[in-house]
């Protein structure tokens, strides 16, 4: 049917080429004809040559169907059920349509073992990734140990994104997990402390935690995702999973609305999940009930430019102690944020952050949360500041270098007078004056899919009382991604 459609318009254009070159105005408009007549006579032959190979299957098939088995029609009923089950490809990039609807899905993450080398000040109880504001201090045990190895695959992630299309725009949905949590070995009871020993003697193992939850239509945004006072875009990498001290590193339940414009920037609004972060002077420990009775608010403005793209934030949140009994005492707290990305050479950019805040807490990672100051039923806040600078040199596409630099610093206050006061200013947990932190590192490339990265990480901190801690260690990851 298709062969003889195509031979009546063979013959129809040969016609018109040949009424049609009298007519024609230029040599360009018969050119046009005769390319039009070769196209089809090229379409002719591949038609041919279909309907040839279709002659010899169809003879094939009768053969086997003589010789009992599968008929012609049931053959084509089998690859019309199989037409029907095929995956087609979805909306988003990289995923599939789910069959029968217009959900579109697509699963990623990565597989990943780091190996850590800790030199000197062995943390690894704390977290296996560098963490500059516990790190041991001078003249005890833990710093007095050195070269430690510690391998884990707990970073590994999967999450699933998708995509559904509606008359007023796509809705998106992301779920992503990790297995970045504490060991799960049963009775906590007995082993306390060595629960992490425990665990490594059988499986390593460690349980799955929720990192993304949310859905998003349009400039709305509600789930758990980064938190809208973090700039994820503009951050600084490195191979050490916790990243550079001195930025903001939070994740958390939110209500965010984002109002994009083509040349002032993106202006957000979001209402996120509030944690009243306040210290038992007693304890040094949060108090049960410290709790806030509303919201954390978080207002931040985005823009690109030719020369990279900038960011700036705010957030405001209550900090508040209530026990039921008469006990109550509420602060406000407040804290503010910009950060910057500026393409150098080539594909190089240096990354700059700062954020300062007058109980800032949580948002600033990492500083010791606010005092509860019982006699007085007072809360002290803290008033600090966090810096990281950040440069990526990559000579290659498939390799890169990142230098990295992050700084936090208690300034002196009612708060530092009230940690020194109840003792809360020394000692491992005690609250610091400055904590700083270096990255020195390359990640190799080899296939899309697959990066190697090895860090040299240094840290210091020092308390209020003076004590000082430092520590060396060499990071390497082997990164394998999904889809």
């Amino acid at each position: 049917m298709n062969l003889t459609r195509t031979l009546i318009r063979i013959s129809a254009t040969a016609l018109l080429l040949a009424g049609g070159v009298a007519s024609a105005q230029t040599s360009k408009d018969v050119d046009e004809l005769r390319a039009e007549v070769k196209r089809l006579r090229d379409e002719v032959a591949a038609m041919k040559q279909k309907q040839a190979q279709a002659a010899k299957a169809a003879e094939r098939a009768g053969k086997a169907e003589d010789e009992g088995g599968p008929s012609v029609a049931e053959r084509l009923d089998v690859l019309e059920v199989k037409q029907g089950d095929a995956v087609v490809a979805g909306d988003i990039p990289g995923s599939f349509r789910v069959p029968g609807t217009d959900l579109s899905l697509r699963l990623y993450g990565f597989i990943e073992l780091n190996w850590v080398h800790d030199f000197k000040g062995d943390n690894s109880d704390i977290d296996y990734s560098t963490f500059a504001p516990y790190m041991p201090l001078e003249g005890t045990a833990d710093y007095a140990r050195k070269n430690r190895d510690y391998l884990t695959a707990r970073t590994s992630r999967v999450g699933l994104e998708g995509g559904i299309p509606t008359r007023f725009g796509v809705f998106s949905m992301k779920v992503e997990g990790d297995f970045n949590n504490e060991p799960r070995t049963g009775d906590t009871a007995q082993y306390g402390s060595y629960r992490n020993v425990i665990t490594q003697q059988a499986t390593s193992s460690y349980g799955f935690r929720i990192r993304h939850a949310y859905g998003q239509f349009a400039g709305l945004l509600a789930g758990m995702t980064w938190s809208t006072f973090m700039d994820v875009d503009n951050y600084p990498e490195t191979v050490d999973f916790n990243g550079p001290i001195g930025a903001t590193f939070i994740r958390q339940p939110q209500i965010r609305y984002t109002y994009a414009t083509s040349k002032a920037g993106s202006f957000t609004v979001a209402l996120e999940n509030s944690s009243s972060y306040v210290l038992d002077p007693a304890t040094g420990l949060p108090i049960p009930t410290s709790l806030s009775r509303m919201p954390d608010v978080v207002l931040r403005w985005d823009k690109g430019f030719d020369w990279g793209a900038m960011s700036i934030r705010g957030v405001t949140q209550e900090l508040r102690v209530d026990d039921g009994a008469g006990a109550t005492a509420a602060r406000r707290g407040w804290g503010a944020g910009s950060s910057a990305l500026v393409k150098t050479f080539g594909n190089d950019y240096l990354t700059l952050g700062v954020t300062y805040g007058d109980g800032i807490g949580r948002y600033l990672n990492y500083i010791e949360g606010a005092i509860y100051d019982a006699p007085a039923n007072h809360i002290a806040i803290e008033k600090a500041i966090g810096v990281i600078a950040g440069y990526q040199y990559k000579p290659l596409d498939v390799l890169r270098f990142n230098l990295v630099y992050g700084m936090t610093r208690n300034f002196d206050g009612e708060y530092t007078d009230l940690a020194r006061a109840v003792a809360l200013d020394s000692g491992r947990f005690g609250v610091n004056r400055m904590v700083q932190q270096a990255h020195l590192g390359l990640i190799f490339n080899p296939l899309k899919t697959v990066d190697f990265g090895l860090e040299g990480m240094w840290s210091k901190r020092e308390t209020l009382a003076g004590e000082k801690g430092d520590g060396l260690r060499l990071n390497f990851s082997a990164k394998y991604y999904i889809n």
